[in-house]
Protein backbone atom coordinates (compact mmCIF):
# COMPACT_ATOMS: atom_id res chain seq x y z
CA UNK A 1 0.00 0.00 0.00
CA UNK A 2 1.48 2.97 -1.38
CA UNK A 3 1.00 6.19 1.37
CA UNK A 4 4.30 8.57 0.91
CA UNK A 5 4.13 10.49 -2.26
CA UNK A 6 6.74 13.54 -3.22
CA UNK A 7 5.83 16.36 -5.65
CA UNK A 8 8.73 18.01 -7.01
CA UNK A 9 9.11 21.03 -9.09
CA UNK A 10 6.43 22.49 -11.65
CA UNK A 11 3.84 24.91 -11.66
CA UNK A 12 0.94 26.20 -9.65
CA UNK A 13 -1.09 22.59 -10.83
CA UNK A 14 1.99 21.17 -8.46
CA UNK A 15 0.36 22.77 -5.67
CA UNK A 16 -2.50 21.93 -6.18
CA UNK A 17 -2.11 18.45 -6.60
CA UNK A 18 -0.56 18.29 -3.12
CA UNK A 19 -3.58 19.73 -1.43
CA UNK A 20 -5.40 17.12 -3.33
CA UNK A 21 -3.30 14.43 -2.72
CA UNK A 22 -3.15 14.82 1.09
CA UNK A 23 -7.08 15.05 0.83
CA UNK A 24 -6.77 11.69 -0.71
CA UNK A 25 -4.97 10.07 2.58
CA UNK A 26 -1.22 10.49 1.35
CA UNK A 27 1.64 11.33 3.27
CA UNK A 28 2.63 14.35 1.28
CA UNK A 29 6.34 15.88 1.17
CA UNK A 30 7.02 18.46 -1.56
CA UNK A 31 10.23 20.16 -3.06
CA UNK A 32 10.62 23.24 -5.12
CA UNK A 33 6.65 23.01 -5.57
CA UNK A 34 5.24 27.09 -6.15
CA UNK A 35 3.13 28.09 -2.76
CA UNK A 36 4.57 25.11 -0.62
CA UNK A 37 7.23 24.91 2.03
CA UNK A 38 10.31 22.69 1.21
CA UNK A 39 11.15 20.05 3.84
CA UNK A 40 13.98 21.25 6.00
CA UNK A 41 16.37 18.88 3.68
CA UNK A 42 14.59 19.88 0.43
CA UNK A 43 15.04 17.39 -2.28
CA UNK A 44 16.70 14.33 -0.48
CA UNK A 45 13.99 14.94 2.61
CA UNK A 46 10.97 15.39 0.36
CA UNK A 47 11.89 11.35 -1.16
CA UNK A 48 13.27 10.00 1.85
CA UNK A 49 10.73 6.90 2.09
CA UNK A 50 8.76 8.08 -0.16
CA UNK A 51 6.51 5.54 -2.46
CA UNK A 52 6.13 7.07 -5.22
CA UNK A 53 7.32 11.20 -6.64
CA UNK A 54 5.08 13.18 -9.00
CA UNK A 55 6.99 15.25 -11.29
CA UNK A 56 5.45 17.96 -13.23
CA UNK A 57 3.77 17.97 -16.47
CA UNK A 58 5.46 18.05 -18.77
CA UNK A 59 8.10 17.46 -16.43
CA UNK A 60 11.55 18.24 -18.43
CA UNK A 61 13.23 21.31 -19.41
CA UNK A 62 15.28 21.58 -22.71
CA UNK A 63 18.64 20.93 -21.30
CA UNK A 64 17.16 17.53 -19.20
CA UNK A 65 16.18 19.07 -16.17
CA UNK A 66 13.45 18.97 -13.63
CA UNK A 67 11.00 21.90 -14.55
CA UNK A 68 11.30 24.16 -11.01
CA UNK A 69 9.84 28.36 -11.13
CA UNK A 70 12.37 28.51 -8.08
CA UNK A 71 15.45 27.80 -9.64
CA UNK A 72 17.03 26.86 -13.31
CA UNK A 73 15.67 22.93 -12.70
CA UNK A 74 15.79 20.10 -10.82
CA UNK A 75 19.08 17.47 -11.51
CA UNK A 76 17.21 14.46 -12.91
CA UNK A 77 20.03 12.85 -11.43
CA UNK A 78 19.72 13.73 -8.17
CA UNK A 79 16.40 12.38 -7.97
CA UNK A 80 16.83 9.20 -9.24
CA UNK A 81 19.57 8.52 -6.72
CA UNK A 82 17.63 9.68 -3.93
CA UNK A 83 13.83 7.90 -4.31
CA UNK A 84 13.95 4.74 -2.80
CA UNK A 85 14.48 1.51 -4.96
CA UNK A 86 10.91 0.34 -6.55
CA UNK A 87 9.71 3.79 -6.28
CA UNK A 88 6.95 4.77 -8.74
CA UNK A 89 7.87 8.25 -10.86
CA UNK A 90 5.09 9.89 -12.28
CA UNK A 91 5.86 12.86 -15.43
CA UNK A 92 5.36 14.27 -18.56
CA UNK A 93 7.06 13.57 -21.50
CA UNK A 94 9.63 10.97 -19.73
CA UNK A 95 9.65 8.82 -22.49
CA UNK A 96 13.61 9.85 -22.90
CA UNK A 97 14.53 9.35 -19.70
CA UNK A 98 12.60 6.10 -18.79
CA UNK A 99 15.44 3.79 -19.47
CA UNK A 100 17.98 6.16 -16.79
CA UNK A 101 15.07 6.20 -14.33
CA UNK A 102 14.56 2.23 -15.03
CA UNK A 103 18.07 1.32 -14.80
CA UNK A 104 17.90 3.00 -11.00
CA UNK A 105 15.18 0.58 -9.84
CA UNK A 106 12.40 2.60 -10.38
CA UNK A 107 9.00 2.54 -12.58
CA UNK A 108 8.10 5.23 -14.92
CA UNK A 109 5.01 6.04 -15.73
CA UNK A 110 4.21 8.88 -18.44
CA UNK A 111 1.22 11.11 -18.33
CA UNK A 112 1.57 11.64 -22.28
CA UNK A 113 1.19 7.66 -22.05
CA UNK A 114 -2.54 7.65 -20.62
CA UNK A 115 -5.51 8.56 -23.09
CA UNK A 116 -7.81 9.38 -20.51
CA UNK A 117 -5.27 11.85 -18.92
CA UNK A 118 -4.66 13.92 -22.20
CA UNK A 119 -7.82 14.04 -23.28
CA UNK A 120 -9.33 15.62 -19.85
CA UNK A 121 -6.46 17.74 -19.89
CA UNK A 122 -7.36 18.92 -23.93
CA UNK A 123 -10.17 20.87 -22.34
CA UNK A 124 -8.23 23.00 -20.03
CA UNK A 125 -5.84 23.81 -22.91
CA UNK A 126 -8.68 24.76 -25.32
CA UNK A 127 -10.45 27.33 -22.76
CA UNK A 128 -6.92 29.01 -21.97
CA UNK A 129 -6.37 29.50 -26.02
CA UNK A 130 -9.91 30.84 -26.10
CA UNK A 131 -9.16 33.49 -23.15
CA UNK A 132 -5.89 34.43 -25.14
CA UNK A 133 -7.72 34.91 -28.60
CA UNK A 134 -10.48 37.28 -26.48
CA UNK A 135 -7.79 39.39 -24.90
CA UNK A 136 -5.44 39.85 -27.97
CA UNK A 137 -7.87 40.45 -30.89
CA UNK A 138 -9.57 43.61 -31.60
CA UNK A 139 -12.91 41.80 -33.03
CA UNK A 140 -15.00 39.36 -31.27
CA UNK A 141 -14.93 35.54 -31.27
CA UNK A 142 -18.07 35.95 -32.14
CA UNK A 143 -18.66 36.59 -36.26
CA UNK A 144 -14.23 35.78 -36.38
CA UNK A 145 -12.70 33.70 -38.95
CA UNK A 146 -11.02 31.00 -37.33
CA UNK A 147 -7.93 28.50 -38.52
CA UNK A 148 -7.29 25.37 -35.93
CA UNK A 149 -4.46 23.90 -37.73
CA UNK A 150 -5.24 20.18 -36.64
CA UNK A 151 -7.48 17.49 -35.22
CA UNK A 152 -6.27 15.92 -32.46
CA UNK A 153 -7.58 15.77 -28.75
CA UNK A 154 -6.93 20.40 -28.71
CA UNK A 155 -7.94 20.68 -32.01
CA UNK A 156 -11.38 18.53 -31.40
CA UNK A 157 -11.81 20.42 -27.71
CA UNK A 158 -10.72 24.15 -29.20
CA UNK A 159 -12.96 24.27 -32.53
CA UNK A 160 -16.05 22.74 -30.96
CA UNK A 161 -15.67 25.53 -28.32
CA UNK A 162 -15.42 28.48 -31.20
CA UNK A 163 -18.04 26.71 -33.23
CA UNK A 164 -20.29 27.17 -30.18
CA UNK A 165 -19.27 30.58 -29.53
CA UNK A 166 -20.48 31.07 -33.24
CA UNK A 167 -17.04 31.39 -34.67
CA UNK A 168 -16.78 30.53 -38.54
CA UNK A 169 -14.26 27.55 -37.97
CA UNK A 170 -12.43 25.89 -40.40
CA UNK A 171 -10.14 22.88 -39.34
CA UNK A 172 -7.40 21.49 -40.86
CA UNK A 173 -5.87 17.82 -41.08
CA UNK A 174 -3.74 15.91 -43.10
CA UNK A 175 -5.72 12.52 -43.25
CA UNK A 176 -9.22 12.63 -45.15
CA UNK A 177 -10.76 10.68 -42.50
CA UNK A 178 -9.88 13.44 -39.71
CA UNK A 179 -11.28 15.89 -42.92
CA UNK A 180 -14.45 13.77 -43.27
CA UNK A 181 -15.14 13.93 -39.23
CA UNK A 182 -14.97 17.56 -39.28
CA UNK A 183 -17.27 18.21 -41.68
CA UNK A 184 -19.68 16.21 -39.81
CA UNK A 185 -19.13 18.22 -36.95
CA UNK A 186 -20.53 20.86 -38.89
CA UNK A 187 -17.32 22.72 -39.67
CA UNK A 188 -15.27 23.79 -42.80
CA UNK A 189 -12.34 21.14 -43.65
CA UNK A 190 -9.07 22.55 -45.15
CA UNK A 191 -5.73 20.31 -45.61
CA UNK A 192 -2.54 20.70 -43.36
CA UNK A 193 0.22 22.65 -45.26
CA UNK A 194 -1.88 22.85 -48.50
CA UNK A 195 -4.54 25.42 -47.03
CA UNK A 196 -6.62 25.37 -50.17
CA UNK A 197 -8.82 27.78 -48.82
CA UNK A 198 -6.53 30.61 -48.46
CA UNK A 199 -4.74 32.26 -45.04
CA UNK A 200 -5.50 35.81 -45.79
CA UNK A 201 -9.01 35.58 -44.48
CA UNK A 202 -8.43 34.61 -41.13
CA UNK A 203 -8.31 36.72 -37.99
CA UNK A 204 -7.12 33.81 -35.70
CA UNK A 205 -5.27 30.91 -36.22
CA UNK A 206 -4.29 28.01 -33.68
CA UNK A 207 -1.88 25.79 -34.24
CA UNK A 208 -1.94 22.28 -32.62
CA UNK A 209 0.50 20.36 -35.01
CA UNK A 210 4.15 19.99 -33.20
CA UNK A 211 6.06 20.77 -36.78
CA UNK A 212 6.47 23.29 -39.06
CA UNK A 213 3.09 23.65 -40.75
CA UNK A 214 3.36 27.22 -41.32
CA UNK A 215 5.93 27.87 -43.50
CA UNK A 216 6.88 31.06 -44.15
CA UNK A 217 5.35 31.78 -47.52
CA UNK A 218 2.12 30.63 -45.52
CA UNK A 219 3.06 33.20 -43.10
CA UNK A 220 3.24 36.26 -45.44
CA UNK A 221 -0.17 35.20 -46.71
CA UNK A 222 -1.75 36.22 -43.68
CA UNK A 223 -3.11 39.76 -42.67
CA UNK A 224 -0.74 41.81 -40.32
CA UNK A 225 -3.59 41.72 -38.02
CA UNK A 226 -3.77 38.17 -37.86
CA UNK A 227 -3.29 36.61 -34.34
CA UNK A 228 -1.56 33.22 -34.35
CA UNK A 229 -1.55 31.10 -31.34
CA UNK A 230 0.63 28.08 -31.05
CA UNK A 231 -0.55 25.41 -28.61
CA UNK A 232 2.14 22.90 -30.24
CA UNK A 233 5.20 21.25 -27.98
CA UNK A 234 8.52 21.41 -29.10
CA UNK A 235 9.45 23.87 -31.45
CA UNK A 236 5.89 24.76 -32.18
CA UNK A 237 4.23 24.83 -35.67
CA UNK A 238 6.41 27.83 -37.55
CA UNK A 239 9.42 28.08 -39.79
CA UNK A 240 12.18 29.54 -38.32
CA UNK A 241 11.82 32.25 -40.96
CA UNK A 242 8.90 33.88 -39.23
CA UNK A 243 8.31 37.50 -40.26
CA UNK A 244 9.32 39.87 -37.72
CA UNK A 245 6.56 41.01 -37.70
CA UNK A 246 4.18 38.79 -37.18
CA UNK A 247 1.56 38.76 -34.24
CA UNK A 248 2.50 35.14 -32.50
CA UNK A 249 2.14 34.09 -29.27
CA UNK A 250 3.52 30.69 -27.76
CA UNK A 251 0.81 29.42 -25.24
CA UNK A 252 2.02 26.47 -23.47
CA UNK A 253 1.40 24.60 -20.42
CA UNK A 254 -1.78 26.47 -20.58
CA UNK A 255 -3.67 23.63 -18.26
CA UNK A 256 -1.47 24.84 -15.39
CA UNK A 257 -1.75 28.76 -16.13
CA UNK A 258 -5.41 29.11 -16.65
CA UNK A 259 -6.91 25.74 -14.83
CA UNK A 260 -4.43 24.54 -12.55
CA UNK A 261 -6.89 22.97 -10.14
CA UNK A 262 -8.79 21.25 -12.65
CA UNK A 263 -5.35 19.84 -14.13
CA UNK A 264 -3.95 18.77 -10.76
CA UNK A 265 -7.34 16.98 -10.34
CA UNK A 266 -7.00 15.01 -13.63
CA UNK A 267 -3.36 14.45 -12.70
CA UNK A 268 -4.41 13.14 -9.55
CA UNK A 269 -7.06 10.85 -10.77
CA UNK A 270 -4.40 8.77 -13.41
CA UNK A 271 -2.52 8.56 -10.32
CA UNK A 272 -4.50 7.16 -7.93
CA UNK A 273 -5.62 4.70 -10.93
CA UNK A 274 -2.58 3.72 -11.62
CA UNK A 275 -1.65 3.15 -7.88
CA UNK A 276 -4.73 0.53 -7.45
CA UNK A 277 -3.65 -0.99 -10.92
CA UNK A 278 -0.53 -1.92 -9.46
CA UNK A 279 -1.28 -3.03 -6.27
CA UNK A 280 -3.68 -5.40 -7.50
CA UNK A 281 -1.21 -6.88 -9.58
Amino acid sequence: MIERIAVIGGDARQMWLAQALLRSGFRVRCAEVPGTDDEPGGLYDALDGAQAAALPMPALTQDGRVRSQRSDGISLNAIAQSAPLGAVIFGGGLSCVRAQLESRGLRVFDYLDDEALTIANAVPSAEGAIEIAMHELPVMLCGSRCLVIGYGRIGKALSARLHALHAHVTVSARKPADRAAIECAGLRADRTGSYLHGLAQYDCIFNTVPAPVLREEHLRALRPDCLVIDLASGCGGLTENAPPDLRCIRALGLPGKCAPKTAAEVLKTMILRTLAEQEAV
